[in-house]
């Protein structure tokens, strides 16, 4: 039997799929990060193995599984240096033996949730979870992409900015050189602290993780439920940076009078009322030819899509 193999490989989850050559799914499997800028190149290509291999032993042998076209879609991949790194983790020692190098495509995780989001012509993906990015294409074929340059250069609207925001505002309190805010509580509840001082020791003295930080967005989202301004003003400031991105990428791309699609992903956007619906309000007063689309397939599916036209492209 043929396979294919699709990877959405985020900056905290990353999910393997495997495929007949017409698209069935037959395996799947998940677990940690393989986006390299989160856990580095070493961890990244161990947690790349672990869960492909996990796929695959659910349907046979490793040594007789070869796939005959693939799709990787990683966060974070977007330079000619990221390509390089990330093709280097995925043509590691272990799973080179079973990739087609010549039918597989390493591309920015936008690419496989666009892909799996829209069958427009015209459309956009904005990605708010652990990180942002925005990406779209148009009728003409024009690729336009903004922000999603990770957490030191530029991941506005993303969990990890909401959470920094709101860590940063609890020291503020805490010395005194910022408001009172809910969150010196609800984020000590959350994380199980004592006191404002374990923040110092839960933030600086583990492993870097872009992940555990930004899955504070979700008690930001809930404090902000409680009335908290701190928490309102905090959402608010990161639906605007994910607005300004769609426009920018909108603008770029000629959309100003005509339909496309826009597609949410991310759980920042579960946090309705103080983001997603601030960001819809904001968009259809600019663009009203949008019309807004939650994610309804995984975007590991828009992987596999792509790995069936490269299929048929050979």
């Amino acid at each position: 039997m043929d396979y294919i193999l699709g990877l959405d490989g985020g900056g905290t989850n990353t999910v393997v799929r495997i495929a007949t050559a017409s698209g069935t799914k037959i395996a799947e499997a998940g677990s940690g990060s393989t986006s390299y800028k989160s856990v580095g190149i070493k961890k990244a290509t161990e947690n790349l193995n672990h869960i492909v291999f996990s796929a695959i032993k659910k349907i046979g042998s490793p040594e007789n599984i070869h796939f005959k076209s693939s799709c990787f879609g990683f966060a974070g991949n977007n330079t000619e240096e990221d390509i390089k790194i990330y093709t280097g983790i995925v043509f590691n020692d272990k799973l080179v033996g079973h990739l087609d190098k010549k039918k597989t495509l390493i591309c920015n995780d936008t690419i496989i949730g666009l892909e799996a989001g829209s069958n427009k012509k015209n459309k956009i993906i904005i990605i708010a979870g652990s990180g942002s990015n925005c990406y779209g294409v148009n009728e003409d074929g024009k690729k336009v992409q903004a922000t999603g340059w990770d957490y030191i250069l530029a991941d506005e609207g993303s969990g990890y900015q909401t959470a920094l925001k709101a860590l940063k505002a609890v020291m503020k309190a805490y010395d005194g050189r910022g408001e009172k805010t809910l969150l010196s509580s609800t984020i000590l509840k959350d994380l199980n602290l004592k006191s404002i001082v374990d923040l110092n020791d839960w933030v600086y003295n583990k492993p870097f993780s872009k992940g555990r930080i930004s899955a504070l967005s979700k008690t930001v989202c809930r404090t902000a439920q409680m009335g908290d301004k701190i928490s309102i003003n905090i959402l608010t400031e990161e639906a605007e940076e994910a607005v300004i991105s769609v426009t920018t990428v909108a603008n770029k791309l000629g959309f100003k009078d005509k339909d496309f699609d826009l597609i949410f992903v991310g759980g920042v956007f579960k946090c309705k009322k103080f983001f997603k619906n601030l960001v819809i309000i904001r968009l259809k007063k600019d663009f009203p030819g949008i019309n807004f689309l939650p994610l309804l397939t995984d975007p590991v599916e828009g992987a596999i899509r792509i790995a069936l036209k490269r299929l048929e492209d050979f």
